[in-house]
């Protein structure tokens, strides 16, 4: 998979538990049903008497609240239930706020269960955070670094344990663990000696060992696309710079027995303004995998590889009011898919931010936002052409969804719950476990 994480290949089985659906804490408690494929079934009825057939869980449409998500306690002082909300002043700035804010960046499956990576932040200081899960359900934190300005951006499990990269202050960083608990970081030079802010924001692990990209450049101004790779994520080298990576920064990786793919945005840290793709057989040496400019009108962030084959990257229109998905069969020749209903919401903001293959489907996610508050949203899809859209449902009101991976009976998505009031950390499983 594509963008900032990949599934291992590994298989965890959900421990049949109980999930907790709805939003804002209001809480349904059941014992979840076995994983059923895409049949309606039927509930029992008296003798003679016919009752209309219910939907069963859709994966990759129907989503549950993992009930247990470990909330950073400075960030989220007073919070007694994962749906309190907080009262009074002094609180990130307003009243209605808590006092800082924490967002679940990606996801990784291991043999053990789940990782995922993301970032803190209290009082203007931002620190990289663990959550660390052997069911799905049930999610405890861990530090990661302890430097102000540390960000763990993307996270990929390897043969010895698990690889995050981000950055801590102005230099790219990159942690190993053997079981997401414990982080060590490691060294990661720089082709600027210093001189330039520079960042991780993907990592994927390859034959040759891990592939890491972001950018060098100020925050807010005009970047250039890095890359480093490793043969084992604790010993890290820059790859040689090319002038095709100028004015970009990657966003996306891809590695599969064809080679290497890398998406990349345009424009600065302010403004995106289109997406670019490069190619390589050995992570050292990089081609432009997008001659025909078919991906400089839209976001690409994320990508994947289909059973086929082929490619499908998805992301958004550079105004983000189409989710917008591509397909490339050559790795080299995109086509963007025809504009259809099921990715426009009346004109107003929605995208797609991940995208799996999940047998011979494709699921993304995403989210929408009408005039303030988002919905997390999710699409599933054969060709990468046409796509299906799940239907609303209280475990996505208010969720933006960051990455998902493939892991347990389904799908495991991350990101976070409350926008643009809150940023808390929310975890969503497909299929919904929780009827």
């Amino acid at each position: 998979m594509i963008r900032r994480v990949v599934a291992s290949g590994h298989v965890v089985v959900l421990a049949l538990g109980v999930l907790v659906t709805g939003c804002g804490g209001a809480s349904v408690t059941s014992t979840p049903s076995p994983i059923v494929g895409r049949t309606a079934g039927s509930p029992t009825a008296a003798p003679g008497v016919v009752l209309p057939a219910t939907p069963r869980p859709v994966v990759g449409l129907t989503w549950a609240t993992a009930p247990d998500v470990e909330r950073p306690t400075d960030a989220f002082a007073g919070a007694a239930a994962p749906g309190a909300t907080p009262a009074g002043p002094g609180t990130a700035g307003h009243p209605g706020h808590f006092p800082g804010q924490a967002i679940v960046a990606e996801v990784a499956a291991t043999p053990a269960g789940f990782v995922a990576v993301g970032y803190v932040g209290v009082e203007g200081r931002w620190t990289a955070i663990a959550w660390v899960s052997t069911d799905a359900l049930h999610w405890s934190l861990a530090p990661i670094d302890t430097t102000t300005g540390s960000f763990a951006e993307a996270v990929v499990d390897g043969p010895s344990g698990l690889v995050a990269v981000g950055r801590a202050g102005p230099d790219p960083a990159a942690w190993t663990s053997p079981d997401g608990r414990a982080w060590t970081r490691r060294t990661v030079p720089t082709l600027s000696d210093g001189a330039e802010w520079e960042r991780m924001t993907a990592v994927i692990r390859t034959g040759r060992g891990f592939l890491a990209g972001g950018s060098a450049g100020p925050e807010l101004g005009d970047r250039h696309a890095r890359l480093w790779h490793s043969p084992d994520g604790t010993t890290w080298t820059p790859v040689p710079d090319d002038p095709s990576f100028a004015g970009a920064e990657v966003s996306a990786l891809l590695s599969d027995a064809a080679g290497a793919i890398a998406l990349g945005r345009t424009g600065t840290g302010q403004r995106w303004t289109g997406s670019v793709a490069w190619s390589s057989t050995d992570g050292l040496h990089w081609r432009d995998a997008d001659p025909g400019g078919a991906l400089r009108a839209g976001l690409a962030v994320a990508a994947t590889t289909v059973p086929d084959g082929s490619l499908v990257a998805v992301g958004s229109d550079l105004d983000e009011r189409e989710a917008v998905a591509w397909r490339s069969t050559d790795r080299s020749t995109w086509v963007r898919a025809p504009t259809e209903a099921s990715r426009l919401h009346a004109g107003e903001k929605i995208r797609m931010t991940d995208v799996v293959t999940l047998g011979d489907e494709l699921v993304a996610v995403g989210n929408y936002v009408g005039v303030q508050f988002g919905t997390g949203a999710s699409w599933t899809s054969r060709d990468g052409l046409s796509w299906t859209m799940g239907p609303d449902q209280p475990a996505l009101g208010q969720v933006e969804f960051e990455a998902l991976v493939a892991g347990g009976p389904g799908l495991v998505a991350v990101g976070s719950f409350g926008a643009p009031d809150n940023y808390i950390p929310r975890i969503l499983l497909s299929p919904d476990l929780g009827r």
